[in-house]
């Protein structure tokens, strides 16, 4: 055979492919006699779902089947929006450690700071992704990791693509910085009373910036050091309130230094990791503040003296919006904080509906209801369960199928005799 007709027959396969996919999401399905899970705490007991054509065309106990759909019988099944992974770089690396290119999440460029935006890096044929995705997770808020004062910015991508393109749900949703342990280090030459000073600085220059517009960008008056205006216009929507500013922290005198400045300049903000946030519960609830927390925290450091497992269930039950981040491990991270405190309504939304709020894609995706985008998971049991799998997983009303290459290496192996040769 040719290379021209081995080309030929390549690209058939690709096109075929392409039409095979697209003809899936376009497919009328029905899920009948399922528990329906709609968002936290709404529970809908031996209902329908009903999608066609990317979207959720009918939830409820009295849907009636489309004639020509596809049923799938949901009889002591769990049906729940797809999960939300609030902070990951799924799609930006391969292999961690010894190979560095491989590596797409931060960069040693200190020009770019909160403009660098890793996302249109993420590779669609990422091997993590298959396996991610078939752990009931079908959007996943990608960041940056590491930088020089902002780590950059992040946004929000489906599981499901052929390109980036088809993948972006909200391509900027977020600013990150690190403050504390983490971010003195080097950025607030080994001072968190510095770095506050140069994130203050920073957004300062943002809010001058704003309420002059006319001024000349090298007026000899502009304060030394001030950030470039590709950090400019990146920072704007922080000071908009159009989206929120994600700060790495842990301990409490921390938290509150992050809070000083999201009241002074009016941020909307996001703790990310908080070990010991259950101590600020009420003043981050009052302030709108959501956090994502890592249940696994239960080990002091001295970052985070006052670690504990509750930090989850203490900071919803205070009602701060609670997210969780954990790639496949994502329903294993909100089920060890169900069973240290939180409920598992406030879990479930923490997954979803809480989660689309805070990166503002609840027009799109985060519970099930008609008119959203049909990202829905059909579990064997409770999701929070490590024996339950996700039987049926639906991204944009494409089912996706059960591979990747975990389950085809185990597969493979699953039966050692064949390879048992030494010492034959």
């Amino acid at each position: 055979m040719s290379r021209f007709t081995l080309r030929a027959a390549a690209l058939s396969g690709l096109a075929a492919f392409a039409l095979t996919a697209a003809a899936a999401g376009q497919e009328t399905i029905a899920i009948t006699n399922v528990q329906i899970h709609v968002r936290g705490g709404v529970v809908i007991e031996n209902g329908t779902i009903v999608m066609r054509e990317g979207r959720l065309t009918g939830v409820g106990a009295d849907v009636p089947v489309p004639s020509g759909a596809r049923v799938i019988d949901g009889t002591g099944k769990l049906a729940t929006p797809g999960l939300i992974d609030s902070y990951s770089q799924t799609g930006l690396g391969e292999i961690g450690g010894q190979a560095p290119g491989t590596q797409d999440a931060g960069t040693s460029l200190p020009e770019l700071g909160a403009s660098f935006n890793p996302i249109r890096a993420v590779n669609p044929e990422n091997t993590h992704i298959p396996m991610i995705r078939l752990r009931g997770v079908t959007s996943s808020v990608v960041g940056p990791r590491g930088g020089p004062l902002f780590d950059g910015s992040g946004g929000v991508i489906s599981m499901d693509g052929e390109r980036v393109s088809d993948m972006i749900i909200r391509e900027n949703a977020a600013v990150y910085t690190s403050m504390g342990e983490q971010g003195s280090g080097s950025e607030g030459g080994g001072s968190r009373a510095a770095l506050r000073m140069r994130l203050h600085d920073a957004l300062q220059d943002v809010l001058t910036s704003m309420l002059d517009e006319d001024a000349d960008e090298d007026d000899d008056e502009r304060r030394e050091g001030a950030i470039n205006e590709r950090n400019i216009e990146a920072l704007k929507p922080l000071l908009l309130g159009e989206i929120p500013l994600v700060v790495s922290v842990n301990r409490l005198s921390d938290i509150h230094m992050a809070l000083e400045l999201q009241e002074k300049f009016g941020l909307r903000m996001v703790i990310n990791g908080g070990a010991e946030a259950w101590r600020a519960a009420d003043e981050l609830m009052a302030a709108g503040v959501a956090v994502i927390v890592n249940p696994t925290a239960n080990l002091p450091t001295f970052d985070g003296l006052g670690a504990t497992m509750e930090n989850a269930g203490i900071l919803a039950n205070a009602g701060v919006k609670v997210l969780f981040a954990g790639g496949r491990s994502l329903t294993h991270m909100a089920g060890l904080a169900v069973a240290n405190g939180m409920t598992r309504a406030a879990a479930g939304d923490g997954l979803s509906l809480a989660a689309a709020e805070v990166w503002g894609i609840a027009d799109e995706v985060g519970s099930l209801e008609e008119g959203k985008r049909a990202d829905v998971v059909i579990w064997s049991g409770d999701p929070f369960e490590l024996s339950t799998t996700a039987e049926h997983v639906f991204i944009g009303g494409r089912e996706i199928p059960e591979d990747s290459r975990h389950e085809r290496l185990f597969d493979r192996y699953r039966d050692l005799s064949r390879y048992r040769t030494i010492g034959r």
